[in-house]
C-alpha cells in the first residue's frame, strides 16, 4: 500500500465522518435516556402531589367533622366573632417633610401632624 497525501486525506476524512456519526448516535441515545428520566421524575412528582393533596383533603374533612361536633357546644357570641369579617380602619393622613429637615411625624388624636424639633423643646 502506498502512503501519500491523497490516501492520508481520504483516511482522515473517513475517520472524521465516522467520528461525527458516532457522536450523533451517542448524543441521540443520551437524549432519549434524559427524556425517559425526566418523564419518570414528572410521574413521581405527580404521584407525590396527588398523595399530598389527598392527605390535605382528608385533614380538612377531619377538621370540619371535628368542628361540626364542637360547634353546638360553643356560645353564640364566639361563633359570631369567628365568622364576622374584620372591619378596616381608614389610614391616617401623613404630613411630613424630607428626613434631612429634622421634622418628626407624630400622631395626635388619631391624625398625623408634622412637628419640628424646636416645637418639641
Amino acid at each position: 500500500m502506498i502512503i501519500n497525501a491523497k490516501t492520508t486525506v481520504v483516511v482522515l476524512l473517513v475517520i472524521g465522518v465516522a467520528f461525527y456519526w458516532g457522536l450523533s448516535v451517542a448524543r441521540t441515545f443520551a437524549l432519549s435516556i434524559a427524556q425517559e428520566n425526566h418523564d419518570a421524575n414528572v410521574a413521581l412528582d405527580m404521584t407525590e402531589e396527588a398523595k399530598r393533596a389527598k392527605k390535605e383533603r382528608d385533614a380538612d374533612a377531619a377538621a370540619s367533622a371535628a368542628f361540626a361536633k364542637v360547634e353546638p357546644l360553643l356560645p353564640a357570641n364566639i361563633l359570631k366573632s369567628t365568622t364576622a369579617t374584620p372591619q378596616t380602619q381608614p389610614q391616617p393622613q401623613t404630613v411630613s417633610s424630607a428626613p434631612s429637615s429634622g421634622n418628626i411625624s407624630i400622631e395626635l388624636e388619631g391624625q398625623w401632624q408634622a412637628k419640628s424639633p424646636a416645637e418639641e423643646a
